[in-house]
C-alpha cells in the first residue's frame, strides 16, 4: 500500500517541482531553456510507464491525456495565446501527470476528465483575477492619482473599457522591461503619424519591432505609452495544480454558478 502511495505521489510533486521551476525561470528571463524538458520529460514518462506496470493507471488513461495536452498545446501555440514553454509545460503535464493520485476525497470531488484538462480549466478561471488587477490599478490611478489615460489615442468607448482591463500606462522609458507587452503603436494614416490600437501580440512575437516603432515616434508619448503588463501561463498553471488536491476548481467554479 505504501509504494501504491508512493507511486501516485512521486509524480505529482515531480510535475509541480518542474513546473515552478519553469515559471520562475520563464518569469525572470521571458525564455526556456530546452534542457529543461530534456531533463524532464524522460523521467515523467519513466514515472508514467512504472505506474501502468503497477496497474495504478490505464494505458487508455494515459493516451487520453497525452492527446489532450497536445491538442491544447498545439492549439493554443498555433493561435498565438501560448508560447512555446507553455505548450511543452502542458503536454509535459498529459505524459507525466495522466490520472489524479490522491488517495482521498477532495472537497470538491475527484474529476473523471485527464488532469491536465482538470488544471487548464482551473487555470483558466485563476488567470480572470490578473485583468481584474490591472482594472483596480487604472481605477486608481484615474480617482486617486488623478492620471489620464487615453490623451493622445482616438479610441470608441468599447476599446477604452477593453483597455481598462488589459493595459497600463507608463513612461516611454520602461519600454523592453520584462511582462509588457504594446497595447498600441504609430502608423501613417494620410501621411501623418497617428497613434493606433493593437489588438493582439501573439506570446512568441518579437517585440523589438515594436518598441522601436514607438521610440521612433518618442514626441508623442510625453505622456506615457500604453503597454499590457503580462505573466507566464505556466504561473497560473502551478497554482492550479498545487490546489488540486483541495478539490477540483473547474467542477466547483460549475457547481457555484
Amino acid at each position: 500500500m505504501l509504494l501504491h502511495v508512493l507511486l501516485m505521489w512521486v509524480p505529482f510533486i515531480f510535475v509541480l517541482s518542474v513546473l515552478t521551476y519553469v515559471f520562475v525561470f520563464d518569469f525572470k528571463t521571458r525564455t526556456v531553456s530546452n534542457w529543461v524538458w530534456i531533463f524532464a520529460y524522460p523521467i515523467g514518462c519513466a514515472m508514467t510507464l512504472v505506474n501502468i506496470v503497477f496497474n495504478l493507471v490505464d494505458v487508455s488513461a494515459v493516451l487520453v491525456s497525452f492527446g489532450c495536452s497536445l491538442f491544447l498545446g498545439l492549439g493554443l501555440l498555433c493561435s498565438g495565446f501560448y508560447g512555446s514553454a507553455d505548450a511543452k509545460a502542458l503536454v509535459f503535464l498529459g505524459l507525466s501527470l495522466p490520472v489524479v493520485p490522491f488517495v482521498f476525497s477532495s472537497v470538491l470531488g475527484v474529476s473523471v476528465l485527464p488532469v491536465v484538462l482538470v488544471v487548464f480549466c482551473a487555470s483558466a478561471i485563476l488567470s480572470l483575477v490578473w485583468p481584474l488587477s490591472i482594472f483596480i490599478l487604472n481605477l486608481k490611478d484615474l480617482f486617486v492619482m488623478r492620471k489620464t489615460m487615453f490623451d493622445g489615442i482616438s479610441l470608441t468607448v468599447r476599446e477604452k473599457g477593453w483597455l481598462f482591463f488589459t493595459a497600463r500606462k507608463v513612461s516611454i522609458e520602461k519600454l523592453g522591461g520584462l511582462g509588457y507587452f504594446p497595447a498600441e503603436q504609430v502608423v501613417l494614416l494620410e501621411g501623418e503619424p497617428t497613434r493606433v490600437l493593437v489588438h493582439f501580440v501573439k506570446a512568441e512575437t518579437n517585440l523589438e519591432k515594436y518598441w522601436n516603432n514607438i521610440l521612433s515616434y518618442g514626441e508623442l508619448y510625453r505622456g506615457g505609452v500604453l503597454v499590457s503588463p503580462t505573466i507566464p501561463s505556466i504561473c497560473f498553471l502551478v497554482i492550479a495544480l498545487a490546489i488540486l488536491p483541495l478539490g477540483n476548481l473547474f467542477v466547483g467554479g460549475i457547481v457555484v454558478f
